[in-house]
């Protein structure tokens, strides 16, 4: 099994509180002050062989063939969540080769029939969401899908290209003979024809593990003919968990039911698999919960596939690897908008960004983050502004205004240029207000720099003025240390908010000391 520590920050107890100056500087504790906790980081390549070697992911290159039966006997395996779309245009076949390419043994397929009887892969029954264009599937011939594309833009990034709807046979042609594939029929109506097209891989039956809702009558028809059944289940199940358990050979249940129900579910002794995941801390938590089996929407971020960075990627029009919105399986509106090397945050609603791509990026007892925040269309209104979360212990997600999951410390800015630190504790709605100092109030459009220093003693932050003068705000609070960074619009409704040049870095002992103005 894949150690917790892996994934998640940790965080000691113990905290003096300070006001402004050179707090900064190493080696001058608080008496009875207590060391920041340094973020116990693995490196990437080890946390990524580390699941290799639990057989969970396939060593580079072993191309196959993965059974179904071999998928199970693992601890613990990962199914890629529509080929896994925070990482490629979901359900498309650079999404299923990119899935197969990092060493998954299984990918999620859903399917429709057009009108005309083709079987293409597609989440939703309408191609709106991801097209652009309002067809619906099963009303629409095959003719009408063809040139259409799937737009993956608004969750990825500009950069991203844009792909063609797949042909569940084009899938099966390139999959069904060496990896498995979870295979839905998404409306509930297709059975016979997806069943009949598996008739010509005389294989289908090691490899195609037949997918729905527990209660889909479809199961029956699969385990007619020799298909091993997956049946998921919701929150609203919770009352019907025992009559559904005996009804497929594996169970599924969403990562945000109740605790209780992922532990009756489990206690069946059916493997369970969970989606969909797109943080660390969610595998963590789900595999501590006995959960064996993970449908992955960010395979390269989860299983440390991608080295962390030490700059933000936003110039390059494309989602870093563990950059995620609070809200990272609701609608793509969360999703900050990209525009000249920075990103937009314009919800309705206070919002969070955690820059995971950044994560772990340095192992230090003292670093530093980096950042331009503005407006560009006009000030919030009195009261919060904007932001960063920092020092957080793991990727839980962060918006502010409501208790939070993870611990840390956050930093906000006011229109009217009031630097204000809080300490975060998980659980816990009202923040710890550390110190505050005031700034020349922002102009509409003006880009404002800030470095955010933790030390082994203290934190501090410091707005640019130019030169090495500046404002700055500091704190003796030495209780988290945590590697995790988040992006904050700490405001509802109002003007946009944006933020660039977003960079970590260690630093030196004898750094920090008079450059505080």
């Amino acid at each position: 099994m894949i150690a917790r520590r892996q994934f998640l920050g940790f965080a000691a107890a113990g905290a003096v509180l300070g006001v402004a100056g050179c707090s900064a500087c190493p080696g001058s504790p608080a008496p009875g002050a207590t060391a920041r906790p340094r973020p116990r980081i693995v490196p990437a390549a080890s946390a990524a062989k580390e699941f290799v070697t639990a057989g969970a992911v396939a060593a580079p290159g072993d191309k196959g063939p993965f059974t179904i039966a071999a998928l199970l006997a693992a601890p613990s395996f990962f199914v890629a969540h529509r080929g896994s779309g925070d990482n490629w245009p979901e359900h498309t076949m650079r999404a299923y080769k990119g899935a197969v390419a990092s060493g998954l043994k299984a990918i999620e397929v859903s399917v429709s029939a057009t009108s005309d009887g083709v079987l293409v892969c597609h989440h939703d029954l309408n191609t709106q969401r991801l097209t652009g264009i309002d067809l619906t599937i099963a009303r629409a011939p095959y003719a009408a899908l063809e040139p259409l594309r799937n737009d993956a833009r608004a969750w990825l990034g500009p950069a991203t290209p844009l792909e063609p709807i797949a042909l569940l046979s084009d899938v099966l042609d390139a999959f069904v003979a060496s990896h498995v594939i979870f295979l839905e029929d998404k409306p509930g109506t297709n059975a016979d024809e997806i069943l009949a097209l598996l008739e010509k891989y005389p294989a289908a039956r090691e490899h195609v593990v037949w997918k729905q809702p527990s209660a889909s009558p479809g199961h029956k028809l699969a385990a007619a003919k020799g298909y091993t059944t997956f049946g998921y289940m919701v929150a609203r199940d919770q009352a019907r968990v025992p009559e559904l358990i005996p009804r497929t050979d594996l169970l599924g249940i969403h990562y945000t039911v109740p605790e209780a129900m992922i532990r009756q579910v489990v206690a069946s002794g059916k493997p369970v698999l969970a989606w969909e995941l797109h943080r660390r801390s969610e595998y963590a938590r789900l595999q501590d919960l006995g959960v064996r089996g993970f449908i992955c929407a960010n395979i390269r971020y989860v299983l440390h596939q991608d080295e962390p960075l030490s700059e933000d990627g936003f110039a390059a029009g494309r989602r870093g690897t563990g950059d995620l919105p609070w809200a990272a399986d609701a609608v793509w509106d969360g999703q900050p908008a990209f525009a000249d090397g920075a990103v937009s945050i314009s919800s309705p609603g206070q919002s969070g960004y955690v820059l995971g791509s950044l994560a772990e990026a340095v192992n230090s007892a003292d670093w530093e983050y980096e950042f331009e925040l503005r407006w560009p269309s006009g000030l919030p209104p009195d009261g919060p502004g904007a932001g960063v979360a920092f020092g957080q212990d793991g990727d839980a997600p962060y918006r502010p205004g409501s208790a939070p999951k993870v611990s840390g410390y956050s930093l906000d800015v006011a229109a009217d240029g009031t630097l204000a630190l809080y300490r975060h504790d998980a659980g816990t709605t009202d923040p710890v207000r550390l110190a505050q100092a005031g700034s020349p109030a922002p102009r509409a459009g003006e880009w404002m720099k800030f470095v955010v220093s933790l030390r082994p003693w203290s934190i501090a932050v410091r707005r640019d003025g130019g030169g090495t003068s500046g404002w700055s705000v500091s704190a003796e609070d030495t209780r988290y240390g945590g590697a995790w960074l988040t992006l904050l619009k700490n405001y509802d409704a109002g003007p946009p908010v944006e933020f660039r040049g977003v960079r970590v870095r260690a630093v030196a002992a004898q750094e920090g000391c008079g450059n505080v103005g």
